[in-house]
């Protein structure tokens, strides 16, 4: 489950316990809440912000954060143990569109990101199938 992180600590943890309690009475594992620090759109968020929401993230009981490939070498400084999800994943040649911080697959990959969300570089493709199988062929 994803939780921007701009709605503080306390809606971190509330989602963080909500996820646990409604997981182990239905006797689930407990699934992992990600902390959104600032979208991949937002070019203008000032430095601090991200370091500042990597540790509510951590201290909120989050299991990863969601960011973009420029704000990676925080995240493993500050936040390690996260899992790390970036968006705003475009290959070479795939407009950017309204993602002001994109990132190739091999930046976000060699930046240390664990899951990639790739969308419209795939969905938009006029062959989803050949883009999809382009893109997996280019990061072996």
């Amino acid at each position: 489950l994803t939780m921007h992180a701009r709605g503080g600590e306390d809606m971190l943890k509330a989602g963080v316990d909500g996820l646990n309690a409604g997981a182990e009475a239905a006797g689930l594992d407990a699934p992992i809440g990600l902390a959104v620090t600032v979208l991949t759109s937002d070019a203008g968020a000032p430095s601090h912000i991200v370091p500042r929401r990597l540790r509510m993230a951590m201290e909120s009981g989050c299991g990863g954060i969601v960011c973009a490939a420029e704000d990676l070498s925080d995240a493993r400084t500050i936040a390690p143990r996260l899992v790390r999800v970036v968006p705003g994943i475009r290959p070479e040649g795939v407009a950017a569109d309204d993602q002001a911080r994109a990132a190739t697959p091999q930046q976000a990959l060699d930046g240390g990101a664990d899951l990639l969300v790739i969308g419209r570089a795939v969905t938009n493709a006029d062959d989803p199938e050949e883009a999809a199988a382009k893109l997996a062929l280019s990061l072996l």
